[in-house]
């Protein structure tokens, strides 16, 4: 790991993954100034998950495993909002919260990523395969439209960053995998989920019928 730094936080209700794109209206006060400082610094701010209360006004718990992300674009509009495209980088961790003054920071530590192992890639293509399975069932029992084309990255741990922020998975579950220390464990975690989503969906089916 890395030494603790201050780092500018942004807890939202949802979960960013590396490699994964983060749209924001940001139009809270603090957060006009978040995005301020960060266009002067590196452009760079955390975030993490919101595990109970409430995205405006603060108080809220938070997660300690959360996404650096960098601000890619930002449009400001003439009321002080601001639409902004960042992009999850890599994993941090919140060593101690500080006040949130004037938005949230913590003193946060980067969480490196283990070496890969033998049989990741056969996890991944389970996955993928678990994932594609999963979309099958939805749209033959008419839950969703159409099936879209999707495109993995040759870098695994890439690749499997790029499968959990595409996965229809639950919050919690996203936030699963993100916690997760190595390539494995969260291939395991996303095929697993995967496999248990599709399964409802069959025995969801059955009842109806």
């Amino acid at each position: 790991m890395s030494e603790p730094r201050i780092c500018r936080m942004f807890p939202l209700g949802s979960v960013l993954v590396p490699h994964a794109p983060l749209p924001l209206h940001i139009f809270e006060p603090r957060y006009q100034a978040l995005l301020n400082e960060s266009l002067e610094d590196d452009r760079t701010f955390g975030v993490v998950l919101i595990s109970r209360g409430h995205e405006v006004g603060g108080g809220e718990a938070r997660t300690d495993i959360g996404t650096l992300a960098h601000i890619d674009e930002y449009n400001r509009m003439d009321n002080g909002r601001a639409a902004v495209i960042a992009t999850g980088r890599s994993r941090i961790e919140v060593f101690e919260w500080l006040p949130d003054d004037p938005y949230p920071r913590a003193m946060v530590v980067d969480k490196g990523e283990q070496p890969l192992h033998a049989d990741d890639h056969k996890r991944f293509a389970a996955a993928t395969a678990s994932l594609d399975a999963l979309l099958q069932t939805a749209r033959r029992l008419d839950r969703i439209d159409s099936i879209p084309a999707m495109h993995w990255p040759d870098d695994l741990e890439e690749a499997t960053w790029r499968l959990a922020g595409l996965a229809p998975i639950a919050v919690l579950d996203r936030q699963r995998v993100l916690t997760a220390d190595t390539v494995g464990e969260r291939l395991t975690i996303l095929d697993e989920t995967l496999r248990a989503m599709r399964e409802d969906l069959e025995l969801m089916d059955k009842l109806d019928t």
